[in-house]
């Protein structure tokens, strides 16, 4: 199955070449429509691509998993959205000009936790990793520590978070840091959301990223 999503370039101006591209996953009870805020943050010359997770919530919306009865995910439905997802990063660059060699995965709370995991599962097909309000996914067959060999991460927490301990944001930043990531981990007064404190400081490591500049 093909995720849905939503594709547009960040500006109308002419474009050279192929574009880097970032892969904005939404959060549990989100769709594609969830992410478009994100989208600001970027100047131009980049491909925008919003997917939809593939399970329907009953409140409403959609998840990258369903959840076991113990409420740990379902490693079936994870690695599955994780396949879909590597579907999207192999085939997009085949229909749009996008350069399959800067791909940025940026995700919010259990969309962080995606971009994370695939960050970890599949670190050639990325060149660099945003995560707010997220964390790794409990896995009875976790990823490991490879070698990251300075990928670029950002995470940013709210500390008074009431859906994800900001525990969960600092060991993630421990697992990327311990696996030679460049880290740039950001905590701030607030809870399950993105605060101003964190968007700036996404928007100045963005514009660091002169691998990624169009």
């Amino acid at each position: 199955m093909t995720l849905i999503y939503h594709i547009r370039r960040s500006d109308e101006g002419p474009l050279e070449g192929k574009a880097p591209a970032a892969l904005l996953l939404h959060g549990w009870g989100g769709d594609e429509g969830s992410m478009a805020i994100f989208e600001t943050a970027f100047g131009p010359g980049w491909w925008l691509v919003r997917p939809r997770a593939p399970y329907p919530v009953p409140q409403g919306g959609y998840a990258w998993y369903t959840t076991l009865t113990d409420g740990k995910p379902d490693p079936a439905a994870l690695s599955r959205s994780l396949a879909q997802l590597i579907q999207l990063l192999d085939e997009l660059p085949q229909r749009f000009p996008i350069d399959p060699r800067r791909w940025l995965l940026v995700g919010f709370s259990q969309g962080g936790a995606m971009a994370a995991w695939l960050a970890l599962q599949a670190p050639e097909r990325i060149a660099g990793l945003a995560v707010f309000s997220g964390f790794l996914p409990e896995s009875p067959s976790p990823p490991g520590s490879p070698a990251l060999s300075g990928l670029p991460v950002f995470v940013a927490h709210g500390l008074d978070d009431p859906l994800v301990p900001v525990e969960r944001a600092r060991q993630l930043c421990r697992q990327f840091h311990l696996s030679g990531a460049e880290t740039t981990c950001v905590e701030y007064a607030g809870g399950h959301k993105t605060g101003i404190e964190a968007w700036r400081a996404f928007q100045a490591w963005l514009g660091r990223m002169n691998h990624l500049r169009p």
